[in-house]
């Protein structure tokens, strides 16, 4: 059998913040220090993080966050629906 490989695009989180319409990163940030995207963090050898979208066999990362922000007017991602 053979061994399966995954591709897996991980985006460092500044950038990861403006694919998904923020202006700052501070959100994914304060997200991040509460622990509650430990299931899209991708950690390199050298200590840099990233973040994981679209990871298999999970919510995408926009649903992750929609679900844990508090709803305002303002918000990108609930404008992106």
């Amino acid at each position: 059998m053979k061994p399966k490989s995954f591709e897996i695009e991980a985006f460092t989180i500044s950038y990861a913040a403006k694919k998904l319409g923020y202006k700052s990163t501070k959100t994914i940030y304060r997200l991040l220090k509460r622990d509650l995207l430990e299931d899209y963090v991708f950690l390199e050898k050298s200590g840099r993080v990233y973040l994981i979208l679209e990871p298999p066999n999970r919510p995408t990362l926009a649903n992750k966050i929609r679900e844990n922000i508090q709803y305002r007017r303002n918000n990108i991602i609930m404008r992106c629906k």
